[in-house]
């Protein structure tokens, strides 16, 4: 018997029955009471081929020998309390053998149908988010299949990827695989109604691959977490797996301008360029100037170019001249059946008994490639020398990724995971440091590789359409996985939550455009606009600017709680000041309250002489200018947004930066604050002024000498009276504002 017990959560393994249990331990529950089984079963290995379905020992010379240890990293409170289980099978045979899949666990948990369970989807576009355990997403269409769903997960359970949370009354239970290499790694969940429990199997899918006589194969290491909220295990469980994998996390996340959801495939050059010049002529601080699909003849050919593109390298060295990065959309992986590719090149692509795959539909049928292949190897070392070297873009979005894991006959004998890696890790080896954006890509499998990653479905010019499944575009269905993917911001790569749209020319309402605004700039993603310039009016243009620049992330309250998170906070560390967004993601008006004293130190909550100060920056305001003392309550249209800055009252009344004009409250730009001698000092870590709003309550005013230089107006602030709210703007660098008392 192997058991590791660490208080909040204990692993036993009894090799002679196989039997496996995972424990909540009196730690975890908060009490005295006895440790809790969270699950209970067995592990072993699945072969393919239609032999025996299943073993968990020492059978025909297959050996499966099974580690469980404590996690080895501190977490703070919770330390060791994690631990890892992994499983590994050795061919003692004389002959190969195939395996479909290792278990890592099968088994029950005692979460019954109406307790939560967190699913994480396929790839980007896949939903994301807390359902009850008997809940489904709707169902995909027979021809977007191949593109959403793992065509290898069965039809009739819940399948989470890469990660998974239970939570309810059994407590919590976090799971989730530490490499993912080789495996997409999956949890398939039935809920059983009768018995008030669920059906869980841990898998790594191999595929069929064969190990040889002698070779051993490893399971991914399964992280077990009974000792922390739903939020703090998938952090946790992020961290790691970035670490373990060499994430690449860019220190700044990029802004820019994209094509796609206004010109679609009907865009030219000349397009990019008149908004290259109508950017210049706003004067937006953005970095890329990207160019999405269009340009190319087919999925496939990406070096012949359609009309309206002459030369690649005349349009990178046009938008690089004005002073913006260049950025180019590929579908690498993707093939459709009239290009050219397809047609001289059968033999690259991925097939099922000969018949090309299906890749999903898109412009007729679609297929995928073989990046096992040593042509396409090849060909796509030659492609993005091309696109990098000769045309001189080294700003890569990179769509369709799933299509180099979707199941069937392979040159190489790998897994799907491998092969996927094998075309990413092509990719990156041939670009270098260029930056990489994926996108339709699953997740996990990506890390190291990418530098970002599309987290959600597309966005769209309108909020939803009935009838559609939680994958396809839509701005609520990107607004689900950003919620509900945070977890992953600056631990696997940098978020990407799709673009802005803020021209007036779309279905969407100022409230939508406002509550996206607001999600994009407190989750601190990256932020690009895709409107043609010309159409964005100026409302739809301060909105955008006030989402710049970017802030270093945010944290997303009420993960776990349900399918759409409520609340997002960024915090700001100079000065402990915050930016709380609260949403209604309900279709009817509803009233949103924001209390400060859950986000900002406002001392004993029974005096209220010192409520903290909250300064209303998205949303409708009853007080004059925004600012109020204490909570704030308003009525928030559908799909919209109550944004408040808060900021805890000092112990003497004296000037207080509240909020900005920046959505996220500048929480990564004001880097200090301090107050002596009647002089507020600010620090501003940006490239460009930005406007701050400071409270100034009795006694104090602003000295005549910076009056010129700022906005005030006197507005009524609660219990403690009259107070000024003064709009400064911070120059970079070191700002010192001087106040004085009024006689």
């Amino acid at each position: 018997m192997t058991r590791v017990d660490l208080g909040h959560s204990a692993v036993a393994y009894d090799p002679d029955t196989g039997r496996l249990t995972i424990e909540a331990g009196a730690d975890a529950l908060d009490s005295d009471v006895t440790p809790k089984t969270l699950f209970s079963g067995s592990l072993g290995i699945r072969l393919a081929d239609n032999e025996d379905a299943h073993s968990d020992g020492d059978r025909d010379g297959l050996v499966v020998d099974v580690s469980v240890e404590a996690a080895d990293r501190d977490r703070g409170d919770h330390g060791g309390d994690a631990i890892d289980l992994t499983v590994a099978v050795e061919n003692r045979t004389r002959e190969p053998v195939r395996l479909d899949a290792i278990e890592v666990l099968d088994g029950t948990v005692p979460f019954g149908p109406a307790d939560r369970v967190f699913v994480h989807g396929y790839q980007s576009w896949s939903p994301t988010a807390t359902l009850r355990i008997d809940e489904r997403f709707p169902a995909e269409t027979p021809k977007s299949r191949p593109q959403m769903v793992d065509l290898a997960a069965p039809d009739d359970a819940l399948t989470s990827h890469a990660v998974t949370a239970l939570t309810g009354d059994p407590g919590t239970l976090t799971l989730g695989f530490l490499d993912h290499d080789a495996s997409l790694t999956r949890f398939d969940l039935c809920a059983d109604r009768d018995a008030d429990q669920t059906a869980l199997t841990a898998l790594c899918p191999l595929d069929g691959v064969a190990i040889r006589p002698g070779e051993r194969r490893e399971s991914a290491t399964l992280r077990i977490d009974a000792g922390q909220s739903l939020s703090a295990g998938l952090e946790s469980l992020a961290a790691d797996v970035g670490e373990r994998m060499d994430a690449r996390v860019p220190e700044t996340v990029p802004t820019g301008w994209c094509s796609w959801y206004h010109y679609f495939t009907d865009v030219t050059a000349d397009d990019v360029r008149t908004n290259v010049a109508d950017l210049d002529e706003w004067d937006v601080d953005l970095d890329v100037v990207q160019l999405d699909d269009g340009y190319e003849t087919a999925f496939g050919d990406w070096r012949t170019l359609a009309d309206g593109f002459e030369s690649m390298r005349d349009l990178r060295d046009d938008v690089a001249a004005a002073g913006y990065e260049p950025g180019l959309w590929l579908a690498p992986f993707y093939v459709q059946a009239d290009s050219r590719l397809a047609r001289e090149h059968p033999e690259w692509l991925l097939t099922d008994e000969g018949d090309p795959v299906d890749a999903g539909a898109r412009h007729g049928p679609m297929y995928a490639l073989d990046t096992t292949h040593p042509e396409v190897t090849a060909w796509l070392r030659e492609t993005f020398a091309t696109v990098v070297e000769e045309w001189g873009f080294e700003y890569l979005k990179l769509d369709f990724l799933y299509a180099a894991a979707l199941p069937g006959d392979r040159h190489g004998d790998v897994t799907r995971a491998e092969a996927y890696r094998h075309g990413l890790g092509t990719i990156r080896e041939a670009v270098g440091d260029a930056f990489i954006l994926g996108c339709g890509a699953p997740g996990f499998p990506s890390v190291g590789l990418a530098d970002a990653m599309r987290i959600g479905p597309d966005t769209a010019p309108y909020w939803r359409r009935e009838g559609d499944s939680a994958s396809q575009p839509a701005h609520e269905n990107a607004v689900r996985n950003v919620l509900n993917r945070q977890f992953c911001h600056r631990r696997l790569w940098v978020n990407d939550p799709d673009c802005q749209l803020v021209r007036e020319t779309t279905e969407l309402t100022v409230p939508e455009q406002e509550s996206f605004a607001a999600l994009v700039a407190l989750t601190g993603g990256s932020n690009f606009l895709s409107d043609a310039v010309a159409e964005i009016d100026d409302a739809g243009r301060r909105l955008f600017e006030r989402t710049l620049p970017p802030v270093e992330d945010g944290r997303v309250h009420g993960v776990g709680d349900g399918e759409f998170p409520d609340r997002v906070v960024c915090e700001r560390p100079a000065d402990g000041a915050v930016a709380v967004a609260a949403f209604n993601w309900s279709d009817e008006p509803r009233r949103v309250r924001v209390d400060p004293s859950a986000y900002v130190d406002s001392g004993d909550s029974q005096d209220s002489d010192r409520p903290a100060f909250t300064w209303t920056a998205l949303g409708p305001t009853d007080s004059p200018n925004g600012l109020a003392r204490g909570p704030v309550e308003r009525e928030v249209a559908p799909h919209g947004c109550l944004l408040v800055h808060c900021t805890a009252a000092p112990t003497d009344p004296r000037p207080t930066v509240v909020g900005a004009d920046h959505l996220a409250n500048a929480g990564s730009q004001v880097t200090d604050v301090t107050w002596a001698d009647g002089t507020l000092s600010v620090r501003l870590d940006a490239d460009r002024p930005m406007e701050l709003v400071v409270a100034v309550p009795e006694p104090w005013r602003l000295c005549e000498s910076d009056r010129n230089d700022s906005d005030s107006e006197r507005t009524s602030a609660g219990a403690a009276g009259g107070v000024d709210t003064i709009t400064f703007t911070a120059a970079p660098g070191t700002n010192e504002f001087e106040f004085e008392t009024r006689e």
